[in-house]
């Protein structure tokens, strides 16, 4: 599918000619509503304003309002929206009785416009709703008993017909009706208690609804097609499909736009689902047009002097925050982060600040403010903890470790990557989590870890890069199940993790020293620690002292693994031999085995030389030069020592006898 976004219309230059609006615009777009707000003064103006305490989860005051003007007389369709904007809140705040009663009413309101045929659809969803798995009213029995009687006759079945005066045959709602009520109570009315909310199945759902509204439009007190499209990008949105929902808000609009001028001001909610489609292209195009994302922001957002709903308002700050940081507006973001970190306080709910205090905590590390971007970031990880959020805490660590790297803290950064990447793998193996979202969080698991094993790597702790390296074997071993991301991708951390690992091993021997004439020897508490998590069972070998054993067959592993790469991958495995060569003499050169690590340097010369690389061949140059003169430096202190040892071989100095069948030219 296209983007909807190549039809957008290019946002108005703004005072510095870069298509953004000026500050004031900014200040007067981000002031609170302005309260206290106007009584409703009709059932449609009402039926708005209960939507919105809704949405804002003020169910008592949202119930009071609906009492107050529930009995009052207007047109059909302003009642229903009334009664439609009450049962939503009814069923949101738990209340099952004014659930059943609002249900009851507004069943009632369609048979009595004449509107039998989408009454009985509204009843059929209304029994597969949450609220009716345990209590079911004597409405919804009689209901069920007249559907059930119904079909039995039809089938010949000669049931009985329930008591009481019958003045014909309820009318049966056809299937493209109940395709549409469904599509759009279910907006009204949440799944089961427990039930994962599935937005691709939604999003499937609406499709199904708008296309079978021409067969029923006619049949149905209002038109919903708005209603459905705003819907369906909403649940586009919620699958990641961010290109087709932009297309659907689009569409949202110029249907608005389309009905105002041919039927002047019809009844509906335009102003509402205007709102709402501008808060979906506000946040589907902050990355790819961040100038036209912040314009539809503060298209919502000037639309809202007179609605009372801080969680849309904060959530609209958010994304306009987002899209200026986007288009590189530092003062403008500066501006929304002070004003956002002050609203947010509004919200009634602890969990809905999360999104914002990280917006404000990722402008400030943008504006390299990073003691100032540590105060939202604590409380936002505080909430996400208390709320058992493991998305929110990912976002934290990854924002974390970002602010650990610009600062130069590699032990910080590399403990939130660690976090970074135990939330990921969490989050992909959740049973919850549906399998369209489980391949970005397998990536995201595998990019923590492979950052990790190299600031690990950086540090000298051999047993995080241990620990990192086993995580990324378990997501990209070849009998790990179906793939959700492709394997060359998998392939490329796998022969990074080996590659990490022989290179973790190395410089443990660099380090500690060793002696070429044993494989094993005494080790600290640390060294047994490393080799315990290296290989359970086996004998340990020491930090100090990892026997060259471990050393080849690391090099093995790492060779092996880059041998099964995918199909059409040679280059990328000839630079990956290259680089193990590379690594491979640098490491011989610092333990000082100069004859192993002048050939080992002369592979890997001609293999960069192979791949066009001439900064990597000028700095294996340099690398042969200084182990030439290393053996220089130590054929000279022979001579001077005589040209023998009493204390015997160097341990230092070159192994013939270890050397292995690579090393042989």
């Amino acid at each position: 599918m296209t983007s909807g976004a190549a039809s957008l219309p290019a946002p108005g230059a703004g005072a510095d000619g870069t298509g953004l609006p000026d500050l004031d615009r900014l200040r007067v777009a981000l002031r609170p509503a302005e309260l206290p707000l106007p009584h409703p003064v009709g059932v449609l103006d009402a039926a708005h304003r209960v939507g919105d305490l809704v949405h804002a989860e003020r169910y008592r005051d949202a119930r009071a309002l609906a009492e107050e003007f529930r009995s009052l007389t207007a047109p059909p369709a302003e009642r229903l929206a009334l009664l439609r904007a009450a049962l939503h809140g009814a069923v949101l705040s738990g209340q099952d009785e004014q659930v059943e009663r609002d249900a009851a009413d507004l069943v009632s309101l369609l048979r009595r416009s004449g509107f039998a045929e989408q009454a009985a659809a509204v009843v059929a969803v209304v029994l597969e709703r949450g609220p009716f798995e345990r209590d079911i009213t004597a409405t919804a029995r009689t209901a069920q008993t007249a559907q059930a009687a119904q079909r039995a006759r039809a089938a010949g079945g000669g049931a009985p017909a329930p008591r009481g005066r019958r003045r014909g045959e309820a009318p049966q709602a056809s299937p493209e009706m109940l395709v549409v009520v469904r599509a759009l109570e279910r907006t009204a009315l949440p799944g089961p208690r427990g039930a994962p909310v599935d937005p691709r199945r939604d999003a499937a759902r609406l499709r199904a609804a708008l296309g079978a509204l021409p067969t029923v439009r006619d049949r149905l007190l209002t038109d919903p097609e708005r209603e459905l499209r705003l819907r369906l990008a909403q649940a586009l949105e919620g699958a990641g499909e961010t290109s087709a929902a932009t297309t659907a808000a689009l569409d949202v609009l110029e249907l608005i736009e389309h009905q105002e001028a041919t039927e002047h001001g019809a009844l509906g909610d335009p102003a509402r689902l205007a709102t709402a489609a501008h808060a979906v292209l506000a946040r589907t195009l902050c990355i790819e047009h961040p100038p036209v994302a912040v314009h539809h922001a503060l298209a919502a957002l000037e639309a809202m002097p007179e609605i009372e709903d801080p969680p849309l308002r904060i959530g609209l700050i958010t994304a306009l925050l987002q899209g200026l940081m986007a288009a590189g507006a530092t003062s403008h973001a500066s501006f929304a982060a002070g004003r956002l970190a002050s609203l947010q306080r509004t919200l009634g709910r602890e969990a809905l600040r999360i999104a914002p205090l990280l917006a404000v905590a990722a402008q400030r590390v943008q504006a390299e403010r990073y003691d100032a971007a540590w105060v939202p970031l604590d409380k936002a990880r505080t909430i996400a903890r208390e709320q058992r959020d493991r998305r929110a805490l990912l976002e934290v660590a990854r924002l974390a470790a970002s602010i650990h790297e610009r600062t130069g803290d590699g032990a910080a950064s590399l403990r939130e990557l660690r976090s970074l990447a135990d939330h990921a793998r969490w989050l992909a193996d959740d049973l919850a989590t549906p399998v369209s979202a489980q391949g970005e969080l397998i990536r995201i698991e595998l990019e923590a870890n492979a950052l990790a094993l190299r600031r690990a790597l950086d540090l000298g702790r051999t047993e995080s890069v241990l620990v990192a390296a086993r995580a990324v074997e378990r997501r990209t071993r070849p009998d790990g199940g179906r793939p959700l991301l492709p394997p060359e991708l998998l392939w490329d951390h796998r022969v990074d993790a080996r590659v990490g690992l022989f290179i973790a091993v190395g410089s443990a021997l660099a380090r500690g020293g060793w002696d070429p004439r044993t494989t094993r020897g005494q080790h600290t508490g640390q060294a047994q620690h490393a080799g315990q998590a290296l290989h359970a069972g086996q004998a340990v070998q020491t930090t100090a002292g990892v026997g060259e054993e471990i050393y080849e067959r690391r090099r093995r592993e790492a060779l092996e693994a880059i041998g099964e790469m995918p199909p059409g991958h040679d280059d990328r495995a000839r630079y990956w031999a290259t680089y193990l060569e590379d690594r491979h003499a640098h490491l011989l050169a610092e333990q000082g085995r100069t004859e192993r690590a002048r050939r080992a340097a002369r592979r890997a010369r001609s293999g960069w030389v192979r791949l066009g690389r001439d900064e990597d061949v000028a700095r294996l140059d340099a690398l042969q030069e200084s182990v030439v003169r290393d053996q220089q430096g130590q054929d000279l202190a022979e001579q001077d020592s005589g040209g023998s040892d009493p204390q015997g071989p160097d341990p230092q100095g070159p192994d013939p006898q270890g050397a292995t069948a690579e090393d042989e030219e």
